[in-house]
């Protein structure tokens, strides 16, 4: 049982980013990084525009080449994380080209390190994390969410004889959270305590860890009560002898967790490419809905990981629920709450001047739906999709 873990955490999903530490998801490590976002972002920071959308002239610049080829564009990835499924199907099923664009898949060790490329034109897209945009944004760097990767995905977990203790903000005085800053449902679960009146500060100890491995040994030790981790890491620690308490998303439904950003300068020079991105990820979405077979061989596949593992995290089993919830929807509205939840916990600069409603591009998501709901294929889908965009941003 304990090898099996051991090969899961091998290739364990990362976390949705922090203000101050990351996943080495790349080289199979779970270890955070010490130095901060704080620094090295604010590097190649410019203003937004006014309005915080693309330029007019976003369309008619640098899409195509005098020669017609397809724009490039470099996607940050993190080892062999797959909760980017549906970056991982499009590729693998050949979908961006025949939309019409170049994707370079670049490996990257860290969000920050991610983020930063993106600032400062290295890469073009990274669709990981909520935390580091967020984060880089209250600093002023110029980057731009412009399309969702998951939803929620953050579990709980606590020894068997604790699975249960935790029903109502009350349950939750006096306990030891483990939790890393690399994470969002940490953050969305302080603000549900704080907003329900415990003082986030006294009434909870969270205790910060270097990984989620190391959130699951204290756990099984009984040197916390509760551990916090995300992305499927629930059903390894159920390997290993924990138990999933309970999901983020049973206290706060459809938080943002993995967004998908990019600079200002590609949104504006690239805009066209990345229309043609979202529409390849929407088809993938499609297969992700209806083709379970297809999905958990390729995702197999690209991550070396077994089909059980796959299915698990992808689709949940009889006896474990999966948290992660595929949505490409930049999902504006919850972002921009996200910000002020971040900014109320103290982790990012309550006086920050920079709105994060300047720095989420829905156009570029809508735009593909409206594409896909030309074509007509699937059309009952993509009308849901196109309502619940109308909802969300």
């Amino acid at each position: 049982m304990l090898l099996s873990a051991a090969v899961c955490l091998t290739f364990v999903l990362a976390g949705c980013g922090s203000s101050d530490a990351g996943q080495n998801a790349a080289a199979g490590s779970d270890s955070a990084e010490s130095a901060g976002i704080g620094n090295e972002e604010s590097a190649g920071s410019t203003a937004p525009n006014d309005s915080g959308a693309a330029d007019g002239e976003a369309a008619d610049k640098d899409d195509e080449s005098e020669a017609g080829e397809a724009v490039t564009l470099n996607v940050a990835m993190l080892g062999k994380d797959i909760k980017t499924a549906c970056v991982i199907l499009a590729k693998g099923l050949g979908y961006f080209e025949e939309e019409g664009v170049s994707v370079n898949f670049e490996q990257v060790s860290s969000l920050p390190e991610g983020l930063t490329a993106v600032s400062t034109g290295k890469l073009d897209v990274l669709p990981y994390g909520v935390i580091p945009s967020c984060s880089f944004v209250s600093q002023g760097t110029d980057v731009v969410v412009f399309g969702g990767t998951i939803s929620e995905g953050s579990e709980a977990i606590a020894l068997p004889e604790n699975k249960d203790s935790f029903k109502n903000p009350e349950d939750f005085k006096g306990k030891k959270i483990g939790c890393f800053r690399m994470e969002t449902g940490h953050m969305v679960m302080k603000g549900y305590l704080r907003e329900a009146g415990l003082d986030i500060t006294s009434d909870v100890e969270f205790i910060y860890l270097d990984s989620q491995a190391s959130i699951m040994e204290a756990v099984l030790k009984g040197e916390v009560d509760l551990g916090f981790v995300n992305s499927g890491y629930g059903y390894i620690a159920k390997q290993s002898g924990a138990e999933v308490a309970f999901a983020v998303g049973d206290y706060v439904e459809d938080f943002p967790c993995c967004r998908q950003t990019t600079s200002r300068q590609a949104l504006n020079e690239k805009k066209d490419a990345l229309i043609k991105f979202e529409t390849a990820l929407l088809r993938a979405y499609d297969v992700y809905l209806n083709d379970h077979d297809t999905v958990i061989e390729k995702l197999t596949a690209y991550s070396g990981q077994d089909a059980a593992y796959v299915e698990a995290i992808m689709y949940g089993t009889d006896d474990y629920e999966n948290a992660m919830i595929i949505s490409l929807d930049p999902n504006k509205k919850k972002v921009v709450d996200f910000y002020e939840v971040m900014k109320a916990n103290g982790d990012i600069d309550a006086s920050t001047p920079y709105d994060m409603a300047d720095y989420i591009d829905t156009t570029v998501y809508e735009s593909a739906l409206n594409i896909m709901l030309e074509r007509g294929t699937n059309e009952a889908m993509y009308q849901q999709l196109l309502k619940e965009f109308e909802e969300n941003d």
